[in-house]
């Protein structure tokens, strides 16, 4: 019979290094809570794991994201554990999370830091190097990006491109730049089927560790949190500073609104201060 250490490990095994250290974090404080509280972990309720998640380490009422965060990573534990039927039923299923606005500041890149960016993924291996410059040049989705086979690569029809299945069950052929292009050449080298990204193993890329990757690359050049959504505000951001017109930034990052574009770009244009420089300029202005 297995022992909680084990259903643990088994649980923390299949993410990715920087990924696991996040969640061994949390499973370790939600271990520690429920020995303090005389609670066996294996028997805890939907209230326990509320409980837990609602205050930090120090017992103050946790920030909203932190509650979100500490929720997702112990009812997932327990979906695991009961779906590998360590557990009858699942405690986290109907866990209430507090709402979280869709649309946080969010994360990108400069400029400056995009070239560090490709350039240090471009030094790295060919996988790595094919993800970031696809992510990050193309605007495109996480899941877009792993889902792509060799078939819906076409590297040598003149103008390169790809087929993306995007969300909301829709397919687009997208076309790619030149250097994403060459790193996804240099990546499928001479296979003719099978998924363009894949894991060590051979299997599909997972999402975590595509986070992982590009948390990595980005952290190698010294910009901390970049995520693959952070390379898809990126795209937008920079497109739109380099003068591409908007219906060519939405056909190729899959938006069909220009209301989210307008997102994406408001965090960081409010940050440049702009509005209120010349405004004050202006006030103080004699005629």
């Amino acid at each position: 019979m297995e022992t909680l250490t084990d259903m643990i490990a088994g649980f923390l095994a299949g993410l990715t290094p920087g990924t696991r250290a996040g969640y061994r974090s949390v499973v370790s404080r939600w271990l520690r809570w429920c020995a303090d509280n005389g609670i066996d972990m294996l028997r805890a309720t939907r209230t326990h794991i509320e409980v837990f998640a609602a205050y930090d380490g120090g017992m103050r009422p946790a920030a909203k994201n932190t509650v979100y965060r500490n929720l997702s990573i112990v009812c997932c534990l327990y979906r695991y554990l009961c779906e590998e039927g360590y557990i009858d039923c699942d405690p986290g299923e109907h866990v209430r999370r507090p709402k979280v606005y869709g649309h946080s500041d969010g994360t990108y890149l400069t400029r400056e830091q995009a070239r560090l960016f490709l350039g240090e993924a471009r030094g790295m291996d060919a996988r790595t190097d094919a993800l970031c410059s696809l992510l990050l040049l193309t605007g495109a989705r996480v899941g877009e990006a792993l889902g792509l086979d060799v078939e819906d690569c076409h590297l040598d029809d003149g103008r390169p491109w790809v087929r993306f299945d995007r969300k909301g069950d829709w397919s687009q052929r997208v076309a790619i730049p030149s250097e994403a292009s060459d790193a996804l050449a240099r990546l499928v080298g001479g296979r003719r089927c099978g998924a363009v990204f894949r894991e060590d193993s051979g299997a599909r890329l997972r999402q975590q560790t595509a986070v992982g990757i590009v948390s990595s690359v980005a952290l190698r050049v010294g910009v901390p949190g970049i995520s693959p959504h952070s390379l898809r505000r990126t795209f937008c951001t920079l497109s739109r500073d380099a003068g591409v017109p908007d219906r060519d930034i939405m056909a190729a990052g899959g938006w069909n609104s220009p209301q989210m574009l307008d997102y994406y770009d408001m965090a960081r244009r409010g940050l440049d201060g702009r509005a209120g420089d010349e405004l004050q300029d202006y006030i103080g202005k004699e005629d």
